[in-house]
């Protein structure tokens, strides 16, 4: 077995961090609307990168990697928790108890058992949704349900998910997100999408190149347009044939060596991914501070959502090296 680390998959899912910055953090104009419509490939790669770590797995390493979502949902539902109450605290008292009532209200916990939204911050869904799959991969593991039965249903609920999203907003209907916005309509099927990347993976490695550019630019394309004629939408049917070229890409490039300056950076996804949306936050403040107004010209509207990416990853570099301390001081 090859045990050596992908390199091009690691810095892909870094990329696909910054993609969700820049879902949540708009450039500015046909611009930023372009970008968001590109970057809807990004959370169900993540999806799909842990099912392509997960083929054939032991149910102990399953269980392990339960525990360590757990850790992070809890941990980051806390920290974002903390971080909008001291803000509003500063900044707008008056909607404290409208935040707070928000922990009493038994649709929230409805809509988060469920639906998988978050209370604390939205981005956090994708943790209890993850975490539901892998609790339902460890039950499919356990009682060896075939996986031809998997990948059929997970195509199935992937075509839901297709209906309910874009293929409804073409006649102006939009469904709610947490409708398929969630681990059943979203999580399972690229979860299963990245079992079947692992298991044909020498099928991926052998397609042609051109078949990747073409994957890419029907999904570029695709997905463009159909954000401009029908609106957003949570997941474009070109977001499907990015997400293929990309895996095209990590197989094929499964071995390129990197700059040491970039695999430092390869751990730092996961961080960026909690935190940019408190430090996006913290940049307006501090702008706010020094008298800079971001959105009183392009350039400045534009250099925000890079500066959120760059300060994100910087701390979520410092993060990794502090927590490795902590581990190294414990052992």
């Amino acid at each position: 077995m090859n045990t050596q680390r992908n390199h091009t998959l690691e810095l892909l899912k870094l990329f696909a961090s910054y993609m969700v910055v820049f879902i949540h953090v708009l450039f500015y104009g046909k611009m930023g609307i372009v970008v968001d419509a590109l970057a809807r490939f990004a959370v169900p790669f993540f999806f799909l990168v842990s099912g392509y770590y997960s083929y054939k797995i032991p149910l102990e390493k399953i269980k392990k990697r339960i525990k360590k979502l757990l850790v992070l949902l809890i941990s980051s539902a806390v920290c974002y928790t903390v971080f909008e109450i001291v803000k509003l605290l500063k900044y707008n008292p008056d909607e404290l108890a409208v935040f707070l009532n928000k922990y009493t209200d038994i649709s929230t916990y409805i809509n988060l058992l469920v639906f998988n939204v978050s209370i604390s911050s939205g981005h956090l869904w994708y943790f209890l949704a993850i975490i539901y799959v892998y609790i339902i991969f460890y039950f499919v593991t356990k009682f060896g349900i075939k996986e031809k039965v998997i990948f059929i249903t997970s195509l199935l609920l992937l075509l839901l998910h297709v209906v309910l999203g874009e293929c409804l907003s073409v006649f102006g209907i939009v469904t709610p997100i947490h409708y398929i916005r969630n681990f059943l309509l979203m999580g399972v099927p690229f979860f299963a999408l990245g079992l079947i990347a692992k298991k044909h993976q020498d099928k991926f490695e052998k397609l042609p190149n051109y078949m990747v550019f073409v994957f890419a630019l029907i999904g570029i394309f695709e997905s463009i347009i159909s954000r401009f004629l029908f609106g957003v939408n949570e997941l474009y049917i070109g977001s499907l044939f990015i997400l293929a070229a990309t895996v095209c890409v990590f197989i094929k490039c499964a071995n390129v060596k990197y700059p040491t300056f970039l695999t430092a950076l390869e751990g730092c996804s996961t961080y960026i991914f909690i935190f940019h949306i408190i430090i996006s936050t913290v940049i307006l403040i501090i702008c706010g501070i020094i008298g800079i107004d971001i959105y009183s010209s392009v350039t400045l509207q534009n250099l925000y959502p890079i500066a959120v990416c760059v300060a994100s990853t910087v701390f979520a570099y410092i993060l990794i090296k502090i927590l490795k301390k902590v581990r190294k001081s414990k052992t």
